[in-house]
């Protein structure tokens, strides 16, 4: 025999043993899942589902009042009325309302922009609140 044979034989049996070695836990676990489903109660399958419905349905409520109470957060305001003291905090203050091309407001007054998704500003007075002119793009 030669080298090379003697090499060739020895792969031979290395994978075999190998291929024998990797399927035998494979065949006993697709056995033991087999057996699973014959006594399987499948009650507890409607059940689990039932559960995931109920779940689901959950989850789309609580969906749907998150938007409701988003809705009923954003308002929009009218010359007159007053501005809700939250949004009387610099850093809803518009400084540069040159970019935004508003006019200057009069001293005691500033431009408010509540909402950053919204294009409103609010021309408002400082000392009270109250809103002197509305201005959406």
């Amino acid at each position: 025999m030669t080298r090379i044979q003697s090499i060739l034989k020895q792969s031979a049996i290395a994978t075999a043993l190998a291929v024998a070695t990797l399927a035998t836990p494979a065949a006993f676990a697709h056995d033991q899942h087999r057996g699973h489903d014959r006594h399987h109660d499948h009650r507890n399958d409607r059940r689990d589902h039932r559960d995931d419905r109920r779940d689901y349905r959950e989850y789309r409520k609580d969906v749907r009042q998150a938007y409701r109470q988003d809705q009923r957060n954003y308002r929009r305001w009218a010359r007159g009325q007053y501005i809700p003291r939250d949004y009387m905090a610099s850093r809803y203050y518009i400084n540069d309302y040159r970019s935004y091309r508003l006019a200057p407001p009069p001293r005691g007054y500033a431009w408010v922009r509540p909402y950053q998704n919204d294009d409103t500003y609010y021309m408002v007075q400082l000392a009270t609140g109250l809103i002197a002119q509305a201005f959406a793009r």
